[in-house]
């Protein structure tokens, strides 16, 4: 009877706290043992409007689109990093080639297009390391073509929303 009693009280407990936390209005706290769903937004560069998942932690840079299908045309993933740098990537777990767009205060300032996967061979130390010339606060990787198709280049203006 006490092991009922007790069970009881959990039950009720559990059910209390699942109330009050998805409740309309309650917002559910981020807990650092689940994962955080993938924040989307939009990218426009010269009239073009791109899907882009965006990467805005240490965590989600680090994976960035390694292990991920190839991305459709309109697609791509958008890096956001505390303070401008020349952050340097790499094509690690990459299926598919990539451009590469380097954005500052929401202008372009380098492309670099039509970056190669690995090689099925390759080690991670043999990968090769890409970068801007300039620095950038964001960097986004969309399909290789897509920069060419869209005629970017530096100088262009971005307009983000997320």
């Amino acid at each position: 009877m006490k092991k009922f009693v007790i069970q009881s009280v959990l039950l009720l407990g559990v059910i209390i706290i699942a109330v009050f936390l998805f409740q309309s209005n309650a917002r559910v706290p981020e807990l650092p043992f689940l994962p955080r769903p993938s924040v989307l937004g939009e990218v426009e560069i010269n009239g073009a409007l791109l899907k882009v998942e965006i990467a805005d932690t240490q965590d989600k840079r680090s994976k960035g689109l390694g292990g991920k299908q190839p991305l459709a045309s309109d697609e791509g993933m958008l890096f956001i990093f505390p303070k401008a740098d020349k952050h340097p990537f790499w094509m690690k777990g990459l299926s598919f080639p990539l451009d590469f767009v380097w954005i500052r205060e929401n202008k372009v300032v380098d492309v670099l297009q039509n970056i190669p996967p690995p090689q099925p061979e390759q080690t991670d130390e043999s990968l090769p390391i890409y970068s801007s010339n300039e620095p950038a606060d964001k960097v986004l990787e969309v399909l290789a073509g897509t920069a060419k198709r869209l005629n970017i280049k530096a100088g262009d203006l971005v307009k983000i929303e997320f």
